[in-house]
C-alpha cells in the first residue's frame, strides 16, 4: 500500500515540476511588461517672461520654467526627454537646458504660431507634467520695410516717401511717426498696452491713426483690429537720448519687438533745436532788432557763435549776428538781419512781407536745427 501510494505521488508531482520548469524558461525569455506612461501631479510656473507671453514665429526667446510637487521627478538632462510649448510644431522641443533640479530653460524656434497652448514636460520614461493653457504666442509688432521709411518725423508725413525726414535730436520733444507693416495693426485700446522707446528713452503721448498719414487719432475699434492693418502711431521722443543709430522698441499685447537701424533707417543726432523766439515779428528792414533764440544744443561761446566755420545762425538764408550766449546752450541773443524784405537772401527780391524760418547750424557736426513751430520770424505787411 505504501509503495503504491508513493508511485501515485510521483505521477502527480512530475508533471507539476515540468510545468514549473517551463514557466521559468519562458519567464527568462520574455521581457518584463513596460510601465505605462502617466500624467504626473505637480505644477509648472513660468518664471520668465512673467506674463507667459512670447512673440510668435520668433526664434531664440528664452522661456524659464519652475516645477514643484512631491511626485515630480528631479529635472536633469537625462530625465527630461522634451518640452512642449503649445501645439505643433512646438509640442516636443529639445532646445532646452536644465538649470537645476526644479528649473529648466527653453529657447523658442521660429516656427511657433500665434495662440495659447499647454506647456508639457515629457520625461524619459514617458511620464508627463502639464500646465494647461500655460503659454501664449503673440503676433509681435511689425513695421514697414525700411525702403518705405517706417520711422519719420511726423511733420514730414505728407511728403513723398523719399522726402520724408528721419532725423531725431538727442534733446527729445519731437513728434515721431511709425508706419505699421501692411499685415499688422497698432492697437489703440488701453488693454493692448501699446508703448514705444527710442534709443532706450520711453516715448510719451502715444497715439494711433487709421493710416500712415492721418492727423486725427483713434482710440477705439468697433470691429476686428485687423481692419487697421497698415496703420501708424506717433509718439513724443524722450529727453537725453544718446546720439547714434535709432533703435526702436514697440510693445503691444505683452510682447516687445526691437528694430535696429537696418530696419528703421535715419539717425539720432545731437543737433541744435530752436524752440522759440522772444520777438517773433518786426517791420521790414528794421535795424538793431534783438530776439532771444531759445532751444537746446545752441552755441555756448559767443565767439564761436559768430565764427562761420563753427556756427551759422540764419533767418531764411540771411546770417544773423549773436550778441550773447549762455554756457548751457539753451539761449542765444541775436540781431535780426535787416535785409529780409526785398532781398534774395530773405523772403525774395520782390517780396516785402512773410515768414522766415530760423535755423542754427553746427558746422563741424554738419547738423542744422529742424524747423519747429517756434522757429519762425515774421516780417509784417503794411
Amino acid at each position: 500500500m505504501s509503495f503504491a501510494h508513493s508511485r501515485r505521488l510521483r505521477r502527480v508531482v512530475a508533471p507539476a515540476l515540468a510545468a514549473a520548469a517551463a514557466s521559468v524558461v519562458v519567464s527568462a525569455i520574455l521581457p518584463p511588461a513596460a510601465a505605462q506612461a502617466a500624467a504626473i501631479t505637480g505644477t509648472i510656473t513660468v518664471s520668465s517672461p512673467t506674463n507667459a507671453k512670447v512673440a510668435a514665429l520668433t526664434n531664440k526667446q528664452v522661456v524659464n520654467l519652475t516645477v514643484a510637487g512631491a511626485a515630480v521627478p528631479a529635472l536633469s538632462e537625462d530625465s527630461v526627454a522634451s518640452v512642449g510649448l503649445g501645439g505643433s510644431p512646438c509640442d516636443a522641443l529639445t532646445t532646452y537646458v536644465v538649470t537645476s533640479a526644479t528649473t529648466i530653460s527653453i529657447k523658442t524656434p521660429a516656427t511657433c504660431p500665434a495662440g495659447t497652448g499647454d506647456i508639457v514636460i515629457t520625461f524619459a520614461n514617458g511620464d508627463t507634467l502639464t500646465k494647461t493653457g500655460g503659454i501664449t504666442f503673440v503676433t509681435p509688432p511689425a513695421i514697414e520695410a525700411v525702403a518705405n521709411r517706417p520711422l519719420i518725423n511726423d511733420n514730414s508725413a505728407l511728403l513723398a516717401t523719399a522726402n520724408q525726414s528721419r532725423r531725431f535730436g538727442t534733446s527729445g520733444g519731437q513728434t515721431v511717426r511709425v508706419k505699421a507693416d501692411p499685415a499688422f495693426a497698432f492697437d489703440p485700446r488701453s488693454t493692448s498696452g501699446l508703448a514705444v522707446t527710442l534709443n532706450g528713452k520711453a516715448g510719451t503721448n502715444v497715439k494711433v491713426y487709421a493710416d500712415a498719414t492721418s492727423s486725427t487719432p483713434i482710440t477705439t475699434v468697433a470691429g476686428a483690429i485687423s481692419a487697421l492693418n497698415g496703420n501708424s502711431l506717433t509718439f513724443t521722443t524722450g529727453l537725453g537720448m544718446t546720439a547714434g543709430d535709432p533703435v526702436l522698441t514697440i510693445t503691444q499685447d505683452g510682447v516687445s519687438k526691437t528694430f535696429q537701424v537696418a530696419a528703421t533707417g535715419g539717425a539720432v543726432v545731437a543737433a541744435p533745436i530752436v524752440t522759440g523766439l522772444s520777438v517773433e515779428a518786426g517791420r521790414a528792414n528794421q535795424t538793431n532788432l534783438a530776439t532771444v533764440i531759445s532751444g537746446t544744443n545752441l552755441p555756448k561761446v559767443l565767439a564761436d557763435a559768430n565764427d562761420s566755420s563753427k556756427w551759422l545762425i540764419r533767418f531764411c538764408s540771411a546770417t544773423a549776428t549773436a550778441t550773447a550766449a549762455n554756457t548751457t546752450g539753451t539761449s542765444l541773443t541775436v540781431t535780426v538781419p535787416n535785409n529780409l524784405a526785398g532781398d534774395a537772401a530773405g523772403l525774395g527780391a520782390s517780396t516785402y512781407s512773410g515768414t522766415c524760418s530760423v535755423t542754427v547750424t553746427d558746422v563741424a557736426a554738419s547738423q542744422t536745427s529742424a524747423i519747429t513751430a517756434g522757429s519762425h520770424y515774421a516780417v509784417l505787411a503794411e
